[in-house]
């Protein structure tokens, strides 16, 4: 079209560019022609289509399909018969679908035979050009996506390009479908509108098919740029091994939700339940959103989940972790940067994660670790909707739906002068706490079975049993990692564990110690009962102690905590008990024998503070 300008600048003629649909998107050409043209709307943004004005070039050309030039009385409309005008129809070259129609026009006293000659010919330069960066892509896809599976054992890969066309599949993938009761058809033409990157999906698109599960689904992002989208098939369910297939879900979900919905998102606890509900409330909404609670508590779960119930949900999801990055890669990874823009970057520059969430979902975890000198650049592009790469001057339109999740509490951070208010009140228009694993003991059966399920499919092994005294064990430990370092326990006993039984004696020493045996006390006094806050501080005490076998030096270490507070709270919460229930150690070892009420205590060692 630029060429266009040049070419046609004194013709007394015109190019038109618009989309399937006939809609004029940009005009070029002689600029009194492009004057004269607006009198009769062949301007941006009006409909040329047959439906809207009769017989003219472009509308023509979208019903034939084809070259087409229409001159003066041919027109429908009175009004456009002044006009000859020539036109052809540009097609994907990947799979012929038109995308768009390119038009020469003007009064007919400017009507040369070349006009239609012209057209056809800058329309196989525009397909010549859109064939190109096709190759370029699926290249570069097939390179980032096949790439990272040489080095793994074979197995049934499908790579679908930025349209959610089929690309390729290696030699298994046919016969994994099969073998998981799916007789699929791998042609070219296969396509999931679910994986189109480019264009929003048509109604009813957006669904996965019925034979494909949101597990086995991996995008390719090189550089913050999406390439397309794996589907990597899991291997068959073994003969003998548990009769759920390993790819069916272990509790209660919603059936064919996309991935990451509220479907898949395991709790049935009464806190849970809660959050979950206000959760499904705000995806609903297009406003920002910041998920609060402890580290390992799912944050990133809920985030993703309001990405794919929400409005943006066939938009990209972006994840960035403000936490443990410097200053300036945290603000080349946010905002991006042009080449030259600093030592060391990249030649061709590099999208940031602000644009590459665009039209999508922006999910900032920890965001109360960013710098307080980034916070006022991001504040700006949150109110203008402009993002200004490194070394750039003009600005780049982005709209996006931010999420940010924090385990600080931010309004403190505000009060301590560590985090700005304006962005704080920008970032929570909406906020949502999540509880922590403690206060939802009742959800680990199911969690661990989902775990247990997840980890025997990822590594071709059958699901074991977990003796109840193991999930007691779960239920009464105090998990300061919340649901993630359950996963951990869950997968480390699995792959440390020789039968086909999880037992107590493969528990690991800090959850082992969770387990409290009752013993008699010779009439001392038994524990107070305590609740809330109190009773998670006095089982982490507790079970320090059951742990180091006594040794309140260790202990003390163990919760960081000086030892003249550890004695101060053993009084508190009356565990002299507890020391009684586990071996004396020789003084030489560090012993200590029990504080009590009024009495002495003596360690080997320095003492700390």
């Amino acid at each position: 079209m630029a060429q266009a300008r040049e070419i046609l600048s004194e013709s007394g003629t015109i190019m038109i560019l618009t989309d399937p649909n006939g809609v004029v998107l940009h005009t070029e050409g002689d600029p009194a022609t492009v004057d004269v043209a607006r009198y009769i709307r062949l301007q941006t943004g009006a409909n040329w289509h047959e439906r809207a004005c009769g017989t003219n070039a472009i509308g023509t050309a979208l019903a034939v399909g084809g070259p087409v030039q229409v001159h003066a009385a041919e027109h429908f409309c009175a009004g456009i018969k002044p006009w000859t005008c020539a036109a052809t129809v540009v097609r994907d070259p990947a799979d012929g679908d038109v995308v768009a129609v390119l038009d020469v026009s003007g009064l007919w006293g400017a009507f040369s035979r070349h006009a239609l000659a012209l057209a056809v010919a800058a329309a196989g330069r525009i397909e010549e050009r859109l064939a190109g960066r096709e190759l370029a892509w699926r290249h570069r896809l097939l390179e980032a996506g096949l790439g990272r599976l040489t080095r793994m054992a074979p197995r049934g890969v499908l790579v679908f390009d930025r349209q959610g066309r089929l690309v390729q599949t290696d030699a298994r993938a046919g016969h994994r479908l099969q073998a998981l009761g799916f007789a699929l058809d791998l042609k070219p033409d296969l396509r999931i509108g679910a994986f189109s990157l480019e264009d929003a999906p048509q109604a009813g698109e957006a669904t996965l098919p019925a034979w494909l599960r949101p597990e086995w689904i991996e995008p390719v992002i090189e550089g913050g740029i999406g390439l397309g989208t794996l589907v990597v098939l899991p291997e068959p369910p073994r003969r003998g091994s548990s009769q759920r297939t390993p790819h069916a879900p272990a509790t209660a979900r919603a059936s064919g939700g996309a991935l990451g919905s509220f479907g898949h998102i395991i709790g049935h606890s009464a806190p849970f339940r809660q959050a979950l509900e206000k959760a499904r409330v705000l995806a609903a909404r297009d406003v920002s959103v910041l998920l609060q609670g402890e580290t390992g508590v799912g944050k990133e779960v809920f985030a993703r989940a309001i990405h794919a119930g929400g409005p943006r949900q066939h938009g990209p999801f972006v994840a960035l972790n403000c936490g443990g990055l410097p200053r300036d890669l945290l603000a080349s990874e946010l905002f991006g940067y042009v080449e030259g823009a600093f030592s060391g970057a990249r030649r061709t520059g590099r999208i940031g994660r602000i644009e590459a969430a665009h039209g999508g979902t922006l999910f900032l975890d920890e965001i109360g670790e960013m710098p307080l000198e980034l916070q006022p650049s991001l504040l700006r592009v949150l109110e203008d909707g402009k993002v200004y790469p490194l070394g750039e001057n003009r600005p780049r339109m982005v709209d996006f739906r931010l999420v940010a999740a924090s385990h600080r509490d931010l309004r403190a951070e505000v009060a301590a002068g560590h985090f700005r208010m304006d962005l704080f009140y920008r970032v929570a228009v909406t906020s949502l706490a999540i509880p922590a694993l403690r206060e939802r003991r009742e959800d680990i059966p199911a969690l661990v079975e989902q775990f247990s399920h997840d980890v025997a499919r990822r590594h071709g092994m059958s699901v074991p049993r977990f003796e109840s005294e193991v999930l007691h064990a779960f239920e009464t430990y105090a998990w300061p990692g919340n649901v993630r370092e359950l996963r951990n326990v869950v997968e480390g006993l699995m792959l440390m564990t020789a039968g086909e039984t999880v037992t107590v004696a493969d528990l690991p020493a800090e959850v082992a110690a969770s387990i409290v045996v009752e013993t008699p006390t010779h009439g001392a006094p038994g524990p107070m009962t305590v609740t809330g806050l109190d009773a998670v501080e006095r089982d982490a005490i507790m079970a320090a102690i059951l742990t180091y076998h006594g040794n309140l030096t260790q202990v003390a270490r163990a919760l960081h905590i000086a030892k003249s507070t550890l004695y101060l709270k053993m009084e508190k919460y009356e565990l002299d008990h507890v020391l009684r229930t586990v071996r004396p150690i020789g003084r030489e070892d560090g012993a200590a024998v029990g504080p009590g009420r009024g009495s002495a205590s003596f360690e080997t060692g320095p003492r700390p503070g």
